[in-house]
């Protein structure tokens, strides 16, 4: 479906003026879509950064992501924490790197079946014994900080805890992410309406 780019007098637009849904969701409702692995796709930062240069009004990100690439999601973490506006999260399927984003919003939101997952950082090593070394070392840096933006994020349970919870995949219904301190609430109509008016 097609939306018209520029039409405030009502008139006809050209071809080159419409836009698809994506495109019009973030310029009319300040709505994104994290969908997917998290990788270097810089397209999330930017459409963040430019919402945010445009106005201080609160932007949404929709996260359904299975999660993916650590040093990705932290700088997505860094680009969120550099906003202006107030980025409210909504999650509906959240693991392993995306639960880091879901908790960075400053109002988070869950579906009513919304899974939530936290597991240990993953890799592969490759290199003789030495490289092995090196990459355990920081697997272990990559472990304690993911540790450290839960709880900077409003986990609420100390970090040997959290370490103990993640040594498997550790599965969370939204009620139990709300309780952990990863989620705010679970989302409503009335919700929704309030973003979409």
């Amino acid at each position: 479906m097609l939306y018209p780019r520029e039409n405030k007098n009502g008139d006809l637009v050209a071809d080159d003026q419409l836009v698809g849904i994506i495109e019009h969701l973030a310029r009319e409702k300040r709505l994104l879509f994290l969908t997917g692995v998290i990788n270097d796709d810089t397209m999330l930062h930017n459409a963040l950064f430019a919402l945010d240069t445009l106005s201080y009004e609160p932007i949404t990100l929709v996260i359904t992501s299975p999660g993916g690439n650590l040093d990705s999601a932290f700088l997505l973490y860094d680009t969120v924490k550099l906003l202006q506006s107030p980025l409210i999260t909504f999650g509906r399927y959240c693991a392993s790197a995306a639960v880091l984003l879901l908790a960075a919003g400053s109002k988070r939101y869950l579906s009513p079946h919304a899974k939530v997952m936290l597991h240990l950082p993953s890799g592969q090593a490759g290199g003789d014994s030495r490289d092995w070394e090196i990459q355990h070392r920081e697997m272990q840096k990559y472990k304690n900080k993911m540790v450290e933006i839960l709880i900077e994020c409003g986990a609420k349970k100390p970090a040997q805890d959290i370490l103990q919870d993640v040594d498997r995949d550790f599965w969370l219904e939204p009620e139990e992410a709300i309780a952990y301190g990863l989620a705010d609430e679970i989302i409503t109509r009335d919700t929704m309406k309030r973003w979409l008016k």
